[in-house]
Formats: structure tokens, sequence, C-alpha cells
């Protein structure tokens, strides 16, 4: 047997103190009567009184707290194998740790912000894996993808603007090196989150934000600073300055930030005080937009929880020694059957006890989410039906609240998302509403062909729904008026091009007049020409070759020169070759310092 709190059983000692307490009560009681009256006349007085079963009362009081103590410590014995899966997404994070991050325009300074930023997300991480990488000119990965956050935080804490030797801010190389820590055999949604002032003073950012977008990578940044800008404290004292000796104020770069993230379909926030900024990240695009796979499945054990053998047993005790009186009369057997059923169902209910706290954990986020969501506030509905879901990930019912606010809200991609995981239920009419919905969401981003697969999906199991009909011949209608709106433009375009053909026709007439007249006069200037050139020829003809003694003097000099450096590089294969040889060196990865002019 095993206790999930066993410092609970340190009160068992205080049941002694009780004890005394109890007996010195009894003794002093004992006392008091005696005083009044003889034993005999006592007798007399109150023959129904009996003073064993003061005693009785009172062990059954401190047995019942014992009992009571114990169940509270939380026996468990015996367990069983759970299979768990665990899905998550993929997110890779990298953080600046240039100099213009020591800037104390945010206090501390802004890489404790941007720390901070960090240590938060991990709270709100439930099964998602998370890599690190540090960045300033070079990158490194500093923490691979990992599900076990404590190990990150770890690697967290060492990092500060001298651990990479190359100064400078290079956003373009942390992209290429957060895409390098991801596994590509996995099929997993991946994300990168790039929290940095934004001041990329070397490398191509543009360039490795297409190349994710193209590998479906999401990128999302959280600027870190004030837009008014801040000096940057030197090592030597003072502030970082120029070549010109004015102090360099290093602003967060908004607008890059936001191009990285709009490229490939990310978000750009600020970082802001409390989890504002996180929440519209993590919550709202990742969690609401992507969809989550398994990472790891495996068998759990589970221990069964036995404080319903301590805390019976403590019920029935204490209801025994409520209505047991001090008298010698016995309370009839009606009264105690009853007390055994009210406890038996009592102990039913503490049994069920966690799944009760579970669900009504759940059911408030579920509440605060459909009442957001009659009074019109979409948004926040939305957020709270997240909050529920990551509770319980495998509630289909929870993806379709949030696809019908994200619907409402016209974020009809998320809508989308969250729709086609509420269509993988079991229950039919989860199945028909998603459906339903899905296929209007379809309609609204204008893909017209997969609204009417779903509407004719939903009458496939459902042939009586008259809503859908309506729909599909609605979006058929709407089908073929774009059809027909297209042929009179296909139309228009070939009677566009006929006039042009037109057009054409005669300009190229008038072209061949000129043309003509052209040829005539360029045959008479080629003729005069070769008049003119075979005069110089006889000209030519008669004069020495001097040209071809001075070529043949430039190639004895040619020659002697590839001799000569033939020899040099034999007398440099002969030094190369009297080296010693050093294995091992080559192996070692060095990161060289390098002097960059914007090294901040």
């Amino acid at each position: 047997m095993r206790f999930v709190n066993p410092y609970m059983l340190n009160l068992l000692w205080t049941l002694i103190i009780v004890f005394g307490i109890m007996v010195y009560g009894i003794l002093r009681r004992k006392k008091i009567v005696a005083s009044f009256a003889k034993s005999d006349i006592l007798h007399v007085i109150a023959p129904k009184f009996d003073p064993k079963k003061t005693w009785f009362k009172a062990c059954l009081i401190i047995i019942a707290s014992a009992f009571a103590l114990i169940a509270l410590a939380g026996p468990q014995m015996g367990f069983k194998w759970q299979k768990t899966n665990q899905k998550g997404v993929d997110i890779m994070i990298a953080l600046d740790c240039s100099k213009s991050m020591l800037a104390q325009d945010i206090k501390p300074n802004r890489l404790e912000r941007a720390k901070r930023e960090i240590i938060d997300l991990l709270h709100m991480m439930r099964s998602d894996r998370a890599g690190l990488v540090a960045f300033s000119g070079q990158a490194i990965l500093q923490c691979p993808l990992t599900l076990d956050h404590e190990t990150f935080n770890i690697f967290l804490k060492v990092l500060n603007p001298g651990f990479l030797p190359v100064g400078g801010t290079n956003i373009g190389q942390a992209i290429k090196e957060c895409y390098k820590g991801f596994e590509k055999e996995s099929d997993t949604k991946k994300a990168i989150i790039i929290i940095t002032d934004g001041e990329s003073t070397t490398g191509d950012v543009e360039l490795a934000a297409k190349e994710m977008a193209k590998e479906d990578i999401k990128i999302f940044c959280i600027g870190v600073g004030d837009l008014a800008g801040a000096p940057i404290p030197d090592e030597k004292g003072g502030f970082i300055k120029d070549s010109k000796g004015n102090i360099i104020l290093s602003k967060v770069d908004e607008k890059g930030l936001e191009k990285i993230a709009d490229l490939t379909g990310g978000l750009y926030v600020r970082s802001v005080a409390g989890d504002m900024d996180l929440d519209m990240i993590y919550k709202d695009k990742i969690i609401g937009t992507m969809e989550r796979k398994t990472l790891t499945s495996g068998k759990k054990k589970v221990w069964e929880n036995r404080f319903q053998w301590f805390l019976f047993p403590a019920l029935i005790l204490l209801l025994i020694e409520l209505f047991l009186s001090t008298t010698k009369r016995i309370k009839p057997p009606k009264k105690i059957l009853s007390i055994i059923v009210f406890v038996s169902a009592l102990t039913v209910c503490l049994l069920n006890y966690p799944l009760i706290v579970e669900a009504k954990t759940v059911s408030s986020s579920v509440k605060s989410g459909i009442s957001a969501f009659d009074e019109q506030n979409y948004q926040q509905a939305k957020k709270h039906f997240i909050d529920a879901q990551l509770e319980d990930p495998e509630n289909r019912i929870l993806y379709y609240n949030i696809g019908a606010a994200a619907y409402m809200n016209k974020e009809y991609d998320q809508a989308k998302t969250n729709l086609k995981q509420a269509l993988e239920s079991d229950d039919k009419k989860l199945r028909h509403d998603a459906g339903y919905n899905l296929a209007n969401t379809h309609y609204r981003l204008g893909n017209l062909e997969d609204a009417i697969k779903e509407y004719e999906n939903i009458l496939r199991e459902f042939p009586e729904d008259i809503k859908t009909k309506e729909n599909l011949e609605f979006v058929k209608k709407k089908k073929e008026e774009q059809k027909q709106q297209k042929s009179k433009s296909d139309k228009n375009q070939k009677e566009n091009k006929k006039e042009n053909k037109k057009d054409k026709s005669k300009k190229d007439k008038d072209k061949e007049k000129s043309d003509k007249e052209q040829e005539k006069d360029q045959n008479k200037n080629q003729k005069n020409n070769q008049e003119k050139n075979q005069q110089k020829d006889k000209e030519k003809q008669q004069k020495p070759s001097q040209s071809n003694q001075k070529k043949d003097k430039d190639m004895e000099n040619t020659d002697l020169q590839n001799m000569q450096q033939k020899q040099s590089a034999r007398n440099m294969e002969n030094m190369l070759n009297r080296l010693e040889d050093k294995p091992g060196k080559a192996m070692i990865p060095v990161l060289e310092k390098k002097y960059i002019e914007k090294d901040w």
C-alpha cells in the first residue's frame, strides 16, 4: 500500500492528545457527580444512566478520527495499465542572444523578459514538444525537441549575450537552424516562435521565411522592446557607440517581423505584461488552427484509490456515536438502517469525487464559452472552448464548439480545421451538425465544389434534411452562375483577340511596304562596303607580316612562366609532406570569433 499524501499520517499523533483531553473530561465529570451524590443514591436518582457508554463513545470518536486521517492520506493499493496517446505540435523556439537584448527599456532587460515569455509558454504547453535555438550572428541548437520541459528550462537558464562568439543578429540563420531541429520523418504540424527585438543585421530573412512557407511551417514572432528605442550597455562601461561616436539606439523592427510572419501565415505580437500575447499565438493560432498529431503512445501504471476502505467505517462509527445514548435505552433499528443507507450513498459520491472535479473544471469553461457565444462575443467564447479542449483533447464536441465560434467570428480557416476534427465523432447528430457547418465554411471560402461534396455526404446519411437540400440547390445555382460568367468572359476575350488580329494584319501590311524600301537601301550600302573592303585587303597583302613575329615571342614568354609555376607547386607539395599528421582536429567544430560591423 502507498499513500498520495503521506504527511497526513503525522496527524495521528494528535489523537493521543485528544484522547487524553477526553479522558480528563470524563474523570472530571465523574468527580463532580460523586460530590453531588453517592453511588447508591445516584443509582436511584438516575437509574438509566450508564457511565460505560461515555467511554465507549470516546473510543468511537478516536477510532473514527484515525480512519478519517488515513483516508485523507490517500491510500492506494493495486494498479492497472492504461493506454496513453500524447498528441501535440512540434514547436521550435528561437531566442535572440545578441547584445541589443541587454537594453533595459523593459525591466530588468529584454533578454530576461524573453526568458519569462518562454517559461510562461511552457506552462501552457501540455503534450507539445519544444526545442530551443540560441542565435546572434550565428545560431546553434541548444535543446532538441523534447517533452521534458524541466530539462528545457536548464538549457534556457544558461543563455546570455556572451554565449555565442559572433555578434550581430542573424534571424535567417536562426530559422534555418530551427528547420534542421525538426524531425523530417514526422508528420506532426510544425511551428517556429522567434523572440527577438527584430533588428536583423545580417542574413537573408525573407528567403528563409519563404522556404518555411513551402514546407508548411508557420513562423510566429514576439517583439521585445520599446518602439522608441533604448541604448545598449557596453561590457567596458557606458553604452555602445558607432564609428562616429554616437550612442546606438536599438529599436524594435515591427515591420520586419510582421513581414516574416505574413510570409508563412503566422502572426506577430509585441511582448506585453500578462499572457495576452501567448494566448494569441499558442491558443488561438497554434492549438486553434493546427491539427495535433500523436507524438508518443504507450502504457502507464494507474494506481487504484482505496480511501473508501477507511472513510466508510469512519462515517459509520461517527454516526453510531451521534445516535448512541448514554442511557440504557436502544434506538429503534429503522433509524440505524436509514443511517447505513445514507452513509453508503455518501461513500459512492466520494468514490467518484475526482471525476466530478474534472468534469466541473471542463464544464465551467464550456458554460462560460456558451454564455459568451450567446452574448455574441465569439472571440472570448472561442478562448473558453480552447481552454476546455486542452483539458479534454479527445472530446469532439469541444472541437465543434471552437469551429462554430470561429465561423461566427469569420475565421473560416480555423473553423474548417476544427470542424474536420468534430466529423470523427461517433455521435450521428454531432457529425451532422459539424458537416453542415463545414459545408457552409467551404462556401464562405469560395470552395463551391467542396461545399457540394459535404452537403451530399450529409444527405447520404440524413436524406430527409430539408435545410441541407436547400443549401445544396443554392450552391449549385451559384456554381452555374459562375460557369456562365466564365463563358461570357471567355467569349469577350475571344472577340477581343479577333479584333486585335485584324489590327495586327493591317499593321503588318504597312510594315511590309516599309521593309521593302529599307531592303533596297541596304543593298546599295552593301555594294559600296564590299568595294571598300577589297581595296583594304590588297594593301594588307603588300605589307610584311610583323604581327606574326610578335606573337611567337609572346608564346615563348608564357612557356617560361608555366615552367616556373610547376616548379614552385612541387616545392610546396614537398613542404606539406614534411608536416606531421594530427588526427581528430578536423572533427571538432569550432565557433571562431568574427568581426562584424553591426555586432549588436
